[in-house]
Parts: structure tokens; C-alpha cells; sequence
């Protein structure tokens, strides 16, 4: 209950604080006295349409993250999911649907001031304080964040999965048909840099032996035949190899994996046989190189 003081203060206060928006002698013309005789209803509608106008499309409280991300030219990231790439796309993605979604609760604010929803947008309570507006908006942000994520991962599955039927009907095998000689790296790289389901055979030899050449006359049908099978050949030196278990067939596949070693095969040519192409692709076939 305020005293007789406090309400004298309250009116002089009043008295001085209070700015006229009319010339003097307007004050009297009726036509003018309604623009300071609002009713409580226009009021409440003008500062809905002001607070609605005025919503940002990022943060809306202060110190809580509203400096947008400086992210590179869209060209930059265009069309990439992975990597550093896919990584600025998907915050450039989460950036754009971030900023709709506030887009939308600006239409539908305007849209329920304006009439053109059934309820109007509900008031804040008495009892909610700053600090429960922020908890709600928090709340907001991590639902929203949630369904982004969620959103993200189906699109990265679909696109994996496309990416695996692409690759089914449209199969792409790389064709070979030549013997390609490698030093070490090179080696290295043709074991290596292959598909996964790439037969690889490496052909160790030393061409100061006959035996060396024999195997190789015979490799050249075989070579042109299965021209899905990367044959190459490496001298002996250049791998560091033992000279004693020279000429030798090293066989790979799955990038690297050894899976069949013909070392020595100067013991596995019989002296009474001719050994040509039939006799190599037998020997291939029983350890399943070809």
C-alpha cells in the first residue's frame, strides 16, 4: 500500500516524464485524441507484431552462439558426403535447415497475429522466468539437433547402399593382358593398388637363367588369356630375394595378402617333360591362382 508520498512522487514523475506527440493546440481536436487512447487489445496486438518481426533466424538470446559459421563457397564442398569436405557440407546443410526452421515459426507467429489460425500465440506466464525460457529453447535445440542427425544417417545409408547397387549392376573390372616389369615400389604397388578381388601374380626372375625364360614363354598365352589377372614381373635384385629360390611365382590378392608361393620352381620342372604352357596352367590350377 503506497503513502500519500509516495503517490505525490509518483505524479509529479508522471508529470515530467510525459512527452506530448501532439501540438498544443491539437490537444483538444477529437480526431486526434484516440491515437493516445489505444485499448488494451490494439496494444497487445502491436507488440506481438513487433516482438514477430523482430525473431532472428539464429539464437535468440545473447551469448548463446549467435555469430553464424564463416563456411567456405558452396562450389568448395559441392556434392561431397565425406571428409573434410562432407564435413562443411553437412554444417553448411545443418546451418540452412536451421535457419528455415526459424523461418517457419516467423510465418506462424504472423500467421496467428494476423488471424489466420484458429488460437492465437500463447503469452508468457507470470511464473515463467528468462532462465525457464532459456531451458526450453535448449530443449528445442537438442530435439532439433536430434532429428538433423538421424536425417543425416539415413541419407549417408541410402546413399551407401545406391553406391553398392550402382556397383553390382554396373560392374567395372579393370582388364590387364600384359606382363608389366616393376622395380620394388612398383611391386609394392601392384599388389596394393588393385580391388580387393584382383589376382595378382608376381614373377621373381633372373635373366641371366634359362630356366627363367622357359617359364616366362610359357606365362605370355596365360597372360593374354585371363587378362582379369594382373601378371607382372620383378628382377630378383630389386626385391632382394634369395638368387638359390630364383625363378618363382609369388601369388596375391585381397591388396596383399600372399595366398599361393611357387619358390624354386626349377625343382618342380621334371627333366623328361617338356614344360610349356598346358604344364604352367596345371601347376596354376593346383594352387588355385587361376
Amino acid at each position: 500500500m503506497s503513502t500519500p508520498a509516495q503517490d505525490e512522487f509518483n505524479e509529479l514523475l508522471a508529470k515530467n516524464t510525459h512527452r506530448d506527440t501532439l501540438h498544443p493546440e491539437d490537444r483538444d481536436d477529437p480526431d486526434f485524441k484516440d491515437l493516445d487512447d489505444l485499448d488494451e487489445e490494439d496494444s497487445f496486438r502491436n507488440a506481438q507484431i513487433d516482438a514477430a518481426m523482430r525473431i532472428p533466424t539464429m539464437d535468440r538470446f545473447p551469448g548463446a552462439g549467435a555469430t553464424e559459421i564463416k563456411l567456405p563457397p558452396s562450389s568448395f564442398d559441392s556434392g561431397r558426403a565425406t571428409g573434410v569436405k562432407g564435413v562443411i557440407a553437412d554444417a553448411r546443410n545443418y546451418e540452412a535447415a536451421r535457419k528455415n526452421k526459424w523461418r517457419n515459426r516467423v510465418r506462424t507467429a504472423r500467421a496467428s497475429i494476423f488471424g489466420l489460425e484458429g488460437a492465437s500465440a500463447p503469452s508468457k506466464s507470470d511464473s515463467e522466468t528468462d532462465e525457464d525460457a532459456k531451458s526450453n529453447h535448449s530443449d528445442a535445440e537438442e530435439a532439433f539437433l536430434q532429428e538433423w542427425r538421424e536425417t543425416r544417417r539415413r541419407q549417408l545409408e541410402s546413399d551407401a547402399n545406391r553406391a553398392v547397387r550402382n556397383r553390382r549392376t554396373s560392374p567395372s573390372v579393370r582388364v590387364y593382358g600384359r606382363l608389366d616389369e616393376v622395380d620394388a615400389l612398383g611391386y609394392l604397388d601392384a599388389i596394393e593398388k588393385v580391388s580387393r578381388e584382383t589376382v595378382v601374380v608376381v614373377f621373381v626372375y633372373d635373366h641371366e637363367c634359362e630356366v627363367s625364360a622357359t617359364i616366362e614363354s610359357a606365362m605370355m598365352p596365360l597372360v593374354k588369356n585371363y587378362n582379369t589377372v594382373h601378371f607382372v614381373k620383378v628382377h630378383y635384385e630389386e626385391i632382394e630375394f634369395d638368387n638359390a629360390a630364383v625363378p618363382a611365382i609369388l601369388a596375391y590378392r585381397n591388396q596383399g595378402d600372399l595366398f599361393a608361393n611357387l619358390t624354386g620352381m626349377i625343382e618342380m620342372i621334371p627333366d623328361d617333360e617338356h614344360f610349356g604352357t598346358d604344364s604352367l596352367t596345371k601347376l596354376f590350377g593346383k594352387h588355385d591362382i587361376l
